[in-house]
């Protein structure tokens, strides 16, 4: 049996990718400047790379922690 996997990996990564964008802008302008700066960090920390050069893998890693660590409870 057949059992598309690409089709389906790729639509919960663009939904995860939707979801942290709309976490993202309920966020007020101060917290938005911190989980800038956070992620920023996490990214030398962790990878020895800035931001955008990071692969989607690793940025999605570093967001996670960005968000899981500062931003619930």
């Amino acid at each position: 049996m057949f059992f598309p996997l690409i089709p389906l990996a790729s639509s919960v990564l663009a939904a995860l990718g939707l979801y942290g964008l709309w976490w993202y802008s309920r966020l007020s302008r101060e917290d938005q400047s911190k989980a800038d700066r956070l992620a920023g960090r996490y990214a030398m920390s962790l990878y020895h790379k800035g931001v955008a050069q990071l692969t989607r893998l690793q940025l999605s890693d570093v967001y996670s922690r960005v968000k899981s660590r500062h931003f619930d409870g």
